[in-house]
């Protein structure tokens, strides 16, 4: 259950109740008319009682489980395992936990793997990949994420790190929603610290604020959006371009994948290798335990299988046993 399904849930419970209590009274204004003209008075609503209680059952459960939200802070609860979420899984949601992988290139091997209950992968690019630096004993690494894991501030750690990170931006925004254009047709100049709109006007910074930790600037020229023959296509007033104060690390990684535009392909090739192996050809789509820990430990035996079975195909069984004795 989330806070908002359950929020609604009591709501409509409400409005259900509200609807029969009404009913009820208007049957009871009835009873008592037909019983003061010598009327029948046998009472034809306990269908309607028996309904109402059901509601309120409901509604006590269903409020229950908020007032549990409120006392975590947590904005899901599951009855079947406390520690599992609802995760997005392409157009279905699933109930579950967020798998990290960190897979090497060449032999497609699982350097390192964490299981959690965060919903987004965001903010987990570079835990993980210093993790699998560990592993691997060095101390520059490439990592190639999809546009999941994109965060400026988990890209800054990352070079930070020592992690030349590629990770492509993904195209939101409200001017997308709308159909105008996009921030990326809109070209930066660092020496001038300008933009340049698809109309080859400048935007200059005119408005400095805050977006949680950085330092958020808008670049504007209300004068040029007023004459501008691209306007329709760009804005309904004028255009505000918002730029952050560290977002220079984005144009470096930017600049990185425009030089090498295959590099997104490889990741899908490397690291969905692992997911498919353990899914078709272990049988294993769902995890047998419940809780954190014991998920933790389930997929931790998991990854191990799976770097056993690749590396008998990688250099036989022979071979393993050899690696294994030295």
């Amino acid at each position: 259950f989330t806070r908002g399904a359950l929020t609604r849930f009591i709501n409509e419970a409400d409005e259900k109740l509200a609807d029969y209590m009404k009913r009820l009274d208007e049957g009871d204004a009835q009873e008592e008319k037909a019983s003061s003209n010598g009327g029948d008075c046998g009472r034809g609503d306990d269908k309607l009682a028996e309904k109402i209680a059901a509601i309120k059952g409901k509604r006590d459960r269903h409020k229950a489980l908020l007032d549990e939200l409120d006392k975590t802070g947590e904005d899901q609860i599951s009855l079947t395992d406390p520690d599992a979420r609802a995760m997005a899984r392409m157009t279905k949601v699933g109930v579950g936990y967020n798998i990290q992988l960190a897979v090497d290139v060449k032999h497609k091997l699982i350097a390192e793997q964490e299981v959690c209950n965060q919903v987004l992968d965001m903010g987990l690019l570079a835990t993980t990949v210093e993790a699998a630096m560990d592993t691997l004993g060095v101390d520059r690494i490439d990592a190639v994420a999809d546009r999941g894991y994109f965060k400026i501030e988990d890209i800054e750690a990352c070079e930070t790190a020592g992690i030349t990170a590629y990770v492509p931006k993904p195209i939101r925004g409200p001017a997308v929603a709308e159909g105008f254009f996009s921030k990326e047709e809109f070209r930066y100049d660092p020496d001038k610290d300008i933009y340049l709109c698809p109309a080859d006007q400048v935007l200059s910074p005119r408005h400095f604020g805050k977006s949680r930790d950085n330092v958020k600037i808008d670049y504007v020229n209300r004068d040029a959006c007023k004459a501008c023959s691209l306007h329709e296509r760009c804005t309904k007033s004028f255009r505000r371009v918002s730029r952050l104060e560290n977002e220079a690390v984005l144009d470096r990684m930017a600049a990185r994948l425009a030089a090498r535009p295959d590099i997104l392909d490889r990741r899908r090739e490397s690291v969905e290798h692992p997911f498919g192996t353990i899914k078709q050809w272990m049988y294993q789509g769902a995890f047998l335990m419940r809780r954190l820990e014991n998920v933790r430990g389930e997929f931790s035996l998991t990854a191990l299988a799976y770097n056993i079975k690749r590396a008998i195909t990688l250099v036989g069984v022979a071979g393993l046993i050899t690696a294994v004795r030295v």
